[in-house]
């Protein structure tokens, strides 16, 4: 539980993984730390309300059950004089301690956040709550410099009083003290908390974005700024009415888009990247072992995701050395992308024939686990729907098209149709695919398939050999081949 300036908010996952669902997710937004600027401390009429919301998300949490239950305090609670006092009332009602979190440890569970499903990123990390702004420089995967600074939305309105204007004064004296900023211009910026989501999902609704998820969603320097400037002229009435953010996130707005603005003056960033990971998925994961943590968690998340749907063992690794060969024609395939669509190529069989490439597609592209950005989403949807024979007619493969590039493209449809091949030859078991090969010969390809190993008549392998073919741009020669070593006939 993740006791914040401006909500307090429960996550339950489902158990210690890299790539974890949440159970439960609520919150309650009540600006707990917003009287704390003003007077230093908290108000006793937030403090009643805080306890009842704390007390009845504990019993939500107790009622799942869970094995452990930590309440994190940050910056409104660090802050305030009587911050220790709300703690022990919060043990008194519920028998749970409060771990209070310094700056520095806030910013480093949040950099753990971002970086826990952006693995080996290099960047400026960015979290804006209500009471602070934590800033973490991040060099592949591992922390150079971070500070936590007293400018949080909530903290920001006190300080000017409730006028924006007197906003990016404020704003910029409190960044001109970061020194190492400046270093680090020309980075990507990763944008962590509500005030932030709430700005790219007002973005995303006025672009009609296809996909309604947050994490993964990436801004160019120009359109974040032209945005922002946006916003500021249309203020809190107006964006309360938008559809796209709660009426109670309208407020910080404003405000959390001043500091945007501030900072993306400093750093010039290359693009910003909002993440939905921060502060709780970085305390999740630092509870996981370093082995597990080094886990790749796009990965992971494919292996849950068919795990759920596999008819067989596992047989993706069979599946990629089969591809191998077809994969090198493929400009924009990185094995990372080419084994997440392997694992997930079987899912769909226990869907009805007729709908298993849009059902497919669907699962895949609007899949829980935010540790897929939208590119990854968008590549192995389209992968995934060609693999089941989809017709190039459905909405959603335009939404694809529309996250992609044409290289990718090309290259999803040319994956999906490869491994539709093979999984048209195996149905999914890697002991059979084994009897079969792909040679190269430069300017052609020859799958040989032994006698034995056909299930399917030969008409269907050439016709789907030639789909391929036409995909990658060179011809395929099915050679069936007299009968060799018996294949294990168990489905594995």
């Amino acid at each position: 539980m993740d006791i914040g300036s401006n909500s307090i908010r429960l996550v339950v996952y489902d158990h210690l993984s890299r790539a974890p669902l949440p159970l439960v997710n609520r919150k309650a937004v009540l600006g707990l730390g917003r009287d704390v600027e003003r007077f230093g401390r908290l108000s006793d009429e937030l403090i009643e309300q805080a306890l009842d919301s704390i007390e009845a998300l504990v019993r939500m949490a107790q009622d799942v059950p869970v094995s452990s239950l930590d309440l994190l305090a940050t910056a409104g609670v660090r802050s305030a004089e009587n911050g220790d006092a709300l703690c022990m009332a919060i043990k008194g009602r519920t028998g749970h301690e409060v771990s209070i979190l310094s700056g520095n440890e806030e910013a480093r569970l949040s950099a753990m956040g971002v970086m826990s499903a952006v693995p080996g990123l290099t960047g400026v990390i960015g979290d804006l709550g209500g009471g602070s702004l934590e800033l973490i420089a991040v060099r592949e995967g591992a922390i150079v410099d971070q500070t936590s600074l007293e400018i949080g939305a909530l903290r920001l309105i006190e300080r000017a009083e409730g006028d924006l204007a007197k906003a990016p004064a404020i704003v910029n004296n409190v960044l001109e003290g970061v020194t190492w900023l400046k270093a680090w211009r020309d980075q990507p910026f990763y944008a962590v908390g509500g005030a932030w989501r709430a700005v790219a999902r007002l973005h995303m609704a006025q672009q009609a974005y296809p996909l309604q998820m947050v994490h993964g969603y990436r801004m160019a320097l120009r359109e974040t700024r032209d945005f922002i400037e946006l916003l500021e002229h249309l203020g809190p009435k107006t964006i309360a009415k938008i559809q796209a953010v709660s009426p109670k996130r309208a407020e910080t707005i404003p405000w959390g888009s001043v500091v945007l603005e501030c900072l993306s003056r400093i750093l010039r960033p290359d693009e910003f990247f909002y993440s939905a990971h921060g502060l709780r998925e970085g305390h999740h994961f630092r509870m996981l072992d370093t082995q597990t943590q080094l886990e790749d968690p796009l990965l992971t998340a494919c292996h849950e995701l068919a795990g759920q749907h596999r008819r067989f063992a596992d047989a993706s690794e069979t599946l990629l050395t089969w591809l191998s060969p077809l994969l090198a024609r493929m400009p924009a395939m990185t094995e990372r992308l080419a084994r997440s669509a392997c694992i997930i190529a079987d899912m769909g069989w226990g869907e009805h024939p007729t709908y298993r490439a849009p059902q497919s597609m669907l699962r895949v592209l609007r899949m829980p686990w935010s540790v897929l950005d939208h590119l990854e989403r968008a590549f192995l949807a389209l992968a995934v729907f060609v693999r089941y024979g989809g017709s190039s007619g459905s909405k959603f493969v335009a939404d694809c098209h529309r996250l992609l590039d044409e290289d990718a493209i090309a290259d999803a449809k040319a994956l999906g149709k490869a491994l539709r091949l093979a999984l048209e030859i195996c149905s999914g078991r890697g002991p059979v695919l084994a009897a079969t090969r792909i040679e190269d010969h430069d300017s052609y390809l020859v799958l040989a398939v032994r006698q034995e190993a056909l299930s399917v008549g030969t008409d269907k392998i050439e016709r789907y050999a030639a789909s391929t073919g036409r995909a990658l741009h060179v011809p395929i020669k099915v050679v069936i081949e007299d009968r060799g070593p018996e294949i294990g006939k168990a489905a594995r």
